[in-house]
């Protein structure tokens, strides 16, 4: 009983968060499935296309029937087995994709018969992950793009795309909103225009347009705040940059102002997120190795004639620093010195499902070497290490009496919820704190003050709490970074910064990063902890070492 009570909460509370349109979309889905069409009524009439060269995908087909997604390679023989029991449903997701046909060497002959083979192995009756509508958008894309670079398409092709554009119009997930809504607005767009079908294109055209405006904030950054999906949808809006360039379309030509600007401030908020080696931050559900990397979609963007020096992001000056605020995600930057405060919503009220609890963390680069690092995604597939990425304990932040800044469950679903509060910045301090300790025990709070100087900087951490309570404040490290512990109490870090914390007691241990989906690499951990009845503060002071 006590479970389904639970249960019952987890929902009610997540309920209360998504928009009118969610819910309706979530109960007539369920009680009325969108029925698929099997067989066409007419024939496609195909448009030219001439596209810029996009971006290139990495290789994961391996031939011979062979992939390797996730860091996980699986035979599926030939004819393929589509089916691909055993794997997990984002690997699946990634087979269905088609990335694939957009890696180095992958020939027209090779490109047709793996089509051909998914053609023939996922008939629409069947209702496969196949035709699931995210995956359906993305391989619809993918094998457009494919198309569009031979003179001429095979009839079997044109018809299946057809037909997947057809079925993707009536299950268009307006259950979930989002990057899903997203990418099925772009693919329908891309379809409809390919394809000759006016009423594909309008739909696609209606749902990106609208979404542009919800999805992408004031300073470009993209409101799920994962810079692994603002890489993505920094792709998505090129490769509509490009269809408009192509197409005459009056309405295609009236949108493609909208989408060059956009995309100018997505990539002008993407450079300055990316550290010294260009890599993003692993903040909420990012890993590398999905998403094109900023030097690509720079590349990209020239290639379309886009001004890319044209947008930016305005700098502040803190006491000899600079500091510039992404969405939320502020910047800071000082001779070697590059942090990164996490003062951000966890995301969207509505759409929490790729979001973490990291309200506060911190995230430091010295020279041209991480440091404190946030922890990555090793899968979404439900249990102990997806849980464990999305809690505060995987994060560089403070967790109080072992709670979590949201009620997680599931893997994607987010019920009661804490947000940022109280920004300051005074001068050198920037100061904020969160109330998401306030949803387990009213009062329970976290307060987080960076204090910049001109060798390096300091972290005040203020508790607070009716009671007795513990504490635990995180610090994840890169893997590789060398900790020596001193006599007196401080750390010395890769023999050039010293760390020195006061306040608490000190552990070091180790943990859990996942760089990439599926892979696992070891990490030191600095903790600090101790209790407090009422209030307490502590924190950590880093240097140069001299």
């Amino acid at each position: 009983m006590k479970s389904l009570n639970n249960d019952f909460m987890n929902y009610l509370h997540t309920v209360r968060y998504l928009k009118p349109q969610q819910i309706f979309y979530q109960i007539r889905y369920r009680l009325l499935p969108p029925r698929l069409v099997p067989v066409l009524v007419g024939p496609p009439t195909p448009q030219k296309f001439d596209l810029i060269p996009i971006v290139e995908k990495p290789k994961s087909y391996l031939g011979g029937g062979r992939f390797c997604f996730l860091n996980r390679e699986v035979a599926l023989g030939w004819p393929i087995d589509w089916e691909t029991k055993g794997s997990s449903h984002l690997w699946q997701y990634n087979l269905h994709y088609f990335d694939y046909l957009h890696q180095p060497g992958m020939s027209k002959s090779e490109g047709l018969a793996l089509m051909r083979s998914w053609i023939q192995g996922n008939q629409v009756d069947h209702r496969g992950i196949g035709w699931e509508p995210y995956p359906l958008s993305l391989r619809l894309v993918n094998w457009i793009k494919f198309c569009a670079k031979y003179a001429d398409s095979p009839e079997d092709i044109l018809n299946s795309l057809l037909l997947q554009a057809i079925n993707l119009q009536r299950q268009v997930e307006y259950h979930l909103l989002g990057n899903h809504l997203w990418v099925n607005g772009k693919a329908l767009w891309f379809a409809g225009i390919f394809l000759g079908k006016e009423d594909i294109s309008r739909l696609g055209r209606e749902i990106a347009l609208g979404e542009l405006k919800e999805q992408i904030l004031n300073d470009g950054g993209h409101f799920e705040l994962s810079p692994m999906y603002h890489a993505l949808v920094l792709e998505d809006l090129l490769d509509l940059v490009n269809l408009c360039q192509m197409n005459g379309h009056p309405f295609d030509r009236e949108a493609l102002p909208v989408l060059r600007k956009t995309a100018d401030k997505a990539l002008a908020w993407l450079k300055a997120l990316i550290d010294e080696e260009g890599k993003i931050p692993l903040l909420n559900d990012s890993v590398y190795g999905v998403a094109p990397s900023f030097k690509e979609l720079r590349s990209y963007a020239q290639r379309l004639g886009l001004d890319v020096s044209s947008e930016s992001i305005p700098e502040k000056k803190l006491n000899g620093w600079t500091g510039q605020n992404l969405s939320g995600y502020w910047v800071l930057k000082q001779g070697p010195f590059r942090l990164i405060f996490d003062t951000a919503s966890l995301g969207p009220d509505y759409l929490l499902g790729h979001g973490h609890c990291d309200m506060l963390s911190i995230l430091l680069d010295f020279g041209e070497g991480n440091i404190l690092v946030d922890t990555g995604v090793f899968e979404y597939e439900e249990g102990e290490r997806r849980l464990y990425s999305r809690k505060t304990f995987a994060h560089n932040t403070v967790v109080l009496d072992d709670l979590d800044q949201a009620e997680l469950w599931k893997s994607f679903r987010v019920g009661r919820r804490g947000h940022p509060q109280g920004f300051q910045n005074d001068g050198p301090n920037i100061r904020c704190s969160h109330t998401g300790f306030s949803i387990w025990q009213k009062g329970l709070s976290h307060e987080r003050t960076i204090s910049l100087s001109g060798n390096g900087f300091e972290i005040k951490d203020q508790v607070r709490g009716h009671g007795n309570h513990f504490y635990k404040a995180l610090f994840h490290f890169a893997p590789g970074v060398s900790i020596t512990s001193l006599k007196n109490g401080d750390y010395l870090i890769n023999d050039r910064l010293l760390l020195k914390p006061w306040g608490a007691e000190v552990n070091l241990t180790k943990s859990e990063y996942y760089p990439e989906f599926g892979r696992v690499v070891e990490r030191p951990t600095l903790i600090l902890h101790g209790q407090f009845n009422g209030n307490t503060s502590f924190g950590m002071r880093c240097e140069y070492s001299s």
